[in-house]
C-alpha cells in the first residue's frame, strides 16, 4: 500500500512570542526571546523565575461552549486560526471525516489543583465541583471538537514532551488510513506550579533564560498552543488550498534506559530519526535542517548531539537549532509548535536560530562540524527537515516534513492477532482469573476497605482484593513505582509470560507499547499538589515528580522489560484503552513493529472516588448497566495488557492465537465538555466505521461488549446506538461493568478478553445488575444465538463524547 500524501494547509500558534502564526514567525526570524520573568504564578521560593509565558489569552471564538480555562482558551484560539488559515468551509465536509489529535502533558491540571487545595482548606462543602469538569486531559480537545463540530477520529496523546509531535504522527496515520480527510493536529499546555516545582526539584531549570547546545545549564518551562490543519494531498489540490508543506513520516521509539534521563549515546533518538526518514522514503543525506529537541539541559543536549552526529555519519551534519531557546519548553505542545516553525521556515526559506549563545561561543556554534544557527536566522535552501521531540520515560518521536511530495515506499498490510494477556482485576488475576471470575458470576463491587470514602455518600467500589500481582515485580524495582506503575508493570509482565514471548537484546527494537489511561498517576499527583498547597512548591519531592506524568508508568515497564520499539500514551479518557489497542494494531499492520503491548491501567484513590461522588454519578446500592433504574457507577482499579503480533510472526513461533483484530474506529459527538449527546448517533457511526474497516456486516456480529456503567444519559446513548446498527435477536449484548466496576479505560480491555472467550466457546456472561432493560434492548439481552465463530465488537465511551470501537474475530 502506498502512503497517501498529507499536506499542511493551515497553522495556528500562541506562545511566548505572541499570538498568531505571523507574529510568532516574525519573532523567530528576528531572534527574539519570549522568555522573561514569570508573572502569573508565584515562583519566589523556586530557583528559577523565568518562563515562556503567554502575555494574554485571546478571547475564544463565539461558537465555543461552556466554561473556559486557560488551556481551553489557548487551544480554541490556535485551532480557530489554523482552520481560518486553511480556508476550510467545515459546513461543506462530512463532520465524521474531520477529526482532532492533541498532545498535552498538563491539560487542566490547574483546575484539579484548585479543587484539591479547596478540599484541603475548606472540605467538600468549600470545593467547587466545576473544577472537576475542567481537570481531565481530554477537556481542551473536547472543547475544540464541540466548538467546531469535529466528529471524526479524536485522540489525546500524553507522552510528556513528545506528545505534540506524536499527535501530528497519529493524525498523519489517520489520513493515510482513510479514516479522515482532514485532521486538526497539535498540542496545548499551560504553565503550572506542579511542573515548575517538579523540574526545579530535579535541578533541571536554568536560573537565566536557557541556552540550548551552548551553555546547556537547564531549561525554562513555556506555555501555549499550536495546531496544524492536515489534509489529504488530493483534497488540498482539488479545493485549491495553499500548501505550506507536507508531513512525510514519523517514528516512535523507547530508550528503555532511565525514568528521566535520556540514553547518553542517543540510541533511541537515532532510531527514531532513521525510521522516520525511511518511512518517508528519504535518507540522512537529503536532510537540510534539524529542529532539535534542544531543552538546554546538559544530558539532553549531549545525547541529541551524539544521535544527530551518528545519523549523519559524523560529517556533513546540517544546521540544527532549538526553538525552545525563544519560547521555552512547552511540554506536550512543544513538538507541535516546533513542527509549525519548521513548516514556516520551509515556506520562508529561513533557518530558525538558537538564541542566548554567548559571543565567545558563536564561532564554534556556527562551525562546519556542528552549526546551531547561533543568535541570528539566515537564508538557506530548505526542502526537507527533521523535527525531534524526546521525553521523560525514554519516549522519542521524530517528524519528517518537506516542501514537496514524492511517492512513498510501499507499506505492508498485515493481519494482527492477540496472543497473550495479563490482568489485574477486582475479581481475579491473570487472563484465567478474570474469565473464571466472570463465568462464576463473581461481583467485585462492595463497600470500600482499602480507600478512604469518609466524605463520600457512596461507599461502593471495585477494589483489587488479591494483592498477589505485586509479587510479579522485583522488590528492588518496585520501590521506584507508584500505584499506576505497579499495575502496568505487573499486567505487562503477566501478558508476555502468557504469550510465551521472551524479549531479548536481539528483538527489543521490534517490540513496542501503547498505553491508555483515564486516571493516570493521580495518587502521585495528589501527593505533590498537597505538598505544594500546604508546604510550598519548594518542598516538592524529586523522587515523586518523575512519576507524575501520564507516560511514566509505561516508561517504567519498557525499562524493566527492555522494550525499545514504538512507545505512546493515550489519554482520551475512558476510550483510551480501546483507542490504544487500535493504535497498537496499526503500528504492527504497517510494519512499525512485530509485537506490541496494548496496555490500560487506572487507579482507585479516595480523592478520585470523592470527586465522582461530588459530581453525583456514583451508586450507593448497585451498578445497573442498561437498566431503567440506573443509579450511577461504581469505580474500580485494575490493569490489562494484551500482546499483539503480526499473524506471520505469531504463526512462525507457534503462538496460541486468542483472536484477530479486524478493524477499529473512533468518532466524537461534538456535544459539550464532560457531556454525551443522548441520541447515540456518533456512537452508532463509530460502530459502522469499525465494521467497514473490518469488512464485517452488522449481521455477522455475534456479540457486542458495551461500556454502559449505570449512568442514565450515557447508557441510553449506547442502547440507541446498538439498536440502530445491530440486528435484534441475532446479536447479543454483554457488559461486565456490573462485575468488575467502571475501571475507566480498563474495563473495555477486560471486555476484549471476554469477547475472545465468547468467540471461541459461545459463552456470554449475563449482565450483572440488569433487571429492567432500557426500551429496545430486550431482544439483545435475551438473544440465544450462539456467537461462537462470528465477529465481536468491543466499544468504549468517554464522558466528553469520544467513542472507540474494535472488531474482533476468530483467526481463520
Amino acid at each position: 500500500m502506498n502512503a497517501t500524501g498529507v499536506a499542511i494547509t493551515g497553522i495556528g500558534v500562541t506562545c511566548a512570542l505572541g499570538t498568531g502564526a505571523d507574529a510568532v514567525w516574525t519573532g523567530v526570524r528576528d531572534a527574539v526571546s519570549g522568555i522573561g520573568r514569570t508573572k502569573r504564578l508565584d515562583t519566589s521560593t523556586l530557583s528559577c523565575h523565568y518562563s515562556g509565558e503567554v502575555a494574554e489569552v485571546a478571547a475564544p471564538p463565539r461558537r465555543s461552549k461552556g466554561r473556559i480555562d486557560r488551556a481551553i482558551g489557548l487551544a480554541l484560539g490556535a485551532a480557530a486560526e489554523a482552520l481560518e488559515d486553511a480556508k476550510l468551509d467545515l459546513a461543506g465536509f462530512d463532520p465524521y471525516r474531520v477529526g482532532i489529535a492533541t498532545g498535552t502533558s498538563v491539560g487542566g491540571l490547574d483546575a484539579g489543583e484548585q479543587y484539591h487545595w479547596q478540599l484541603l482548606r475548606d472540605g467538600r462543602a468549600g470545593a467547587s465541583k466545576a473544577h472537576l469538569l475542567m481537570y481531565p486531559l481530554s477537556t481542551s480537545t473536547d472543547a475544540v471538537s464541540a466548538a467546531f463540530g469535529l466528529k471524526g477520529p479524536k485522540v489525546v496523546i500524553s507522552n510528556a514532551c513528545a506528545a505534540g509531535a506524536n499527535s501530528i504522527g497519529w493524525a498523519l496515520d489517520t489520513i493515510r488510513e482513510g479514516r479522515a480527510d482532514v485532521m486538526l493536529a497539535g498540542g496545548v499546555d499551560v504553565l503550572d506550579l506542579l511542573s515548575l516545582a517538579g523540574f526545579d526539584s530535579l535541578k533541571a531549570l536554568d536560573e537565566e533564560p536557557c541556552a540550548p547546545y551552548s551553555r546547556s545549564s537547564g531549561l525554562n518551562i513555556g506555555e501555549g498552543a499550536a495546531f496544524l490543519v492536515l489534509e489529504s494531498e488530493e483534497l488540498a489540490r482539488a479545493r485549491g488550498a495553499q500548501v505550506l508543506g507536507y508531513v512525510l513520516g514519523y517514528a516512535l521509539t523507547s530508550d528503555a534506559h532511565h525514568a528521566t534521563a535520556p540514553d547518553p549515546v542517543g540510541g533511541g533518538a537515532l532510531r527514531a530519526m532513521r525510521r522516520a526518514l525511511e518511512q518517508a522514503g528519504y535518507t540522512a543525506a537529503d536532510v537540510d535542517y534539524v529542529n532539535g529537541h534542544g531543552t538546554g539541559t546538559p544530558a539532553n543536549d549531549s545525547a541529541e548531539r551524539k544521535a544527530v552526529t551518528a545519523l549523519f555519519g559524523g560529517k556533513n551534519v546540517p544546521p540544527m537549532s532549538s526553538t525552545k531557546s525563544q519560547v521555552g519548553h512547552m511540554l506536550g505542545a512543544a513538538g507541535a509548535l516546533e513542527a509549525a516553525v519548521c513548516a514556516l521556515a520551509m515556506r520562508e526559506q529561513i533557518l530558525p536560530p538558537t538564541v542566548n549563545v554567548e559571543p565567545a561561543e558563536e564561532v564554534a556554534a556556527a562551525g562546519p562540524a556542528y552549526d546551531i544557527v547561533p543568535n541570528a536566522s539566515r537564508r538557506a535552501d530548505l526542502g526537507l527537515v527533521v523535527s525531534n521531540s524526546f521525553a521523560f520515560g525514554g519516549n522519542n518521536c521524530s517528524l519528517v516534513l518537506g516542501r514537496t511530495l514524492k511517492p512513498g515506499p510501499q507499506r505492508p498490510d498485515r493481519r494482527v492477532v492477540i496472543t497473550g494477556a495479563g490482568v489485574v482485576s477486582p475479581i481475579g488475576l491473570g487472563r484465567d482469573g478474570l474469565i473464571t471470575g466472570l463465568r462464576a458470576g463473581q461481583v467485585g463491587i462492595a463497600a470500600a476497605t482499602r480507600i478512604d470514602t469518609g466524605e463520600a455518600a457512596s461507599k461502593l467500589v471495585a477494589e483489587i482484593t488479591d494483592q498477589g500481582y505485586r509479587r510479579r515485580i522485583d522488590p528492588a524495582y518496585a520501590r521506584r513505582l507508584d500505584q499506576l506503575g505497579t499495575l502496568v508493570l505487573a499486567a505487562t509482565r503477566d501478558a508476555f509470560a502468557d504469550a510465551e514471548y521472551q524479549i531479548t537484546r536481539q528483538n527489543a527494537t521490534d517490540v513496542g507499547m501503547v498505553f491508555g489511561t483515564y486516571t493516570g498517576p493521580l495518587d502521585t499527583v495528589a501527593q505533590l499538589t498537597e505538598t505544594i498547597g500546604t508546604d510550598g512548591p519548594h518542598r516538592v519531592n524529586p523522587r515523586l515528580f518523575p512519576n507524575s506524568v501520564m507516560n511514566a508508568a509505561p516508561g517504567h515497564a519498557c525499562l524493566s522489560l527492555q522494550i525499545k520499539g514504538p512507545l505512546s500514551t493515550l489519554a482520551i479518557g475512558c476510550a483510551s484503552g480501546i483507542a490504544g489497542l487500535g493504535y497498537a494494531s496499526d503500528l504492527i499492520r504497517r510494519g512499525e513493529a512485530e509485537v506490541m503491548a496494548a496496555v490500560s491501567a487506572d487507579e482507585l484513590t479516595g480523592l478520585v472516588h470523592l470527586g465522582y461522588d461530588h459530581l453525583g454519578i456514583l451508586t450507593s446500592d448497585a451498578l445497573r448497566p442498561y437498566d431503567t433504574r440506573a443509579s450511577g457507577c461504581a469505580l474500580g482499579a485494575g490493569s490489562v495488557a494484551l500482546v499483539l503480533e503480526s499473524l506471520e510472526h505469531a504463526k512462525e513461533r507457534g503462538a496460541t492465537i486468542l483472536a484477530e483484530v479486524r478493524g477499529h474506529a473512533g468518532t466524537a459527538d461534538a456535544y459539550r465538555v464532560a457531556g454525551n449527546e443522548e441520541s447515540g448517533e456518533a456512537w452508532a457511526q463509530c460502530h459502522r466505521n469499525a465494521l467497514d474497516a473490518a469488512g464485517v456486516t452488522p449481521a455477522e456480529v455475534g456479540v457486542v461488549y458495551g461500556d454502559a456503567r449505570g449512568t442514565g444519559t450515557l447508557d441510553r446513548a449506547e442502547a440507541r446506538a446498538i439498536a440502530s446498527v445491530f440486528p435484534a435477536g441475532t446479536t447479543r449484548l454483554a457488559n461486565i461493568s456490573g462485575q468488575v466496576g467502571h475501571i475507566h479505560s480498563t474495563t473495555p480491555l477486560m471486555s476484549v478478553l471476554a469477547a475472545a472467550e465468547s468467540l471461541g466457546t459461545g459463552w456470554v456472561p449475563p449482565i450483572a445488575g440488569l433487571r429492567e432493560p432500557l426500551p429496545g434492548l430486550e431482544r439483545y439481552v435475551g438473544s440465544e444465538r450462539d456467537p461462537a465463530g462470528r465477529a465481536a465488537v468491543v466499544t468504549a465511551a468517554n464522558w466528553g463524547g469520544t467513542y472507540a470501537s474494535v472488531v474482533l474475530s476468530p483467526c481463520g
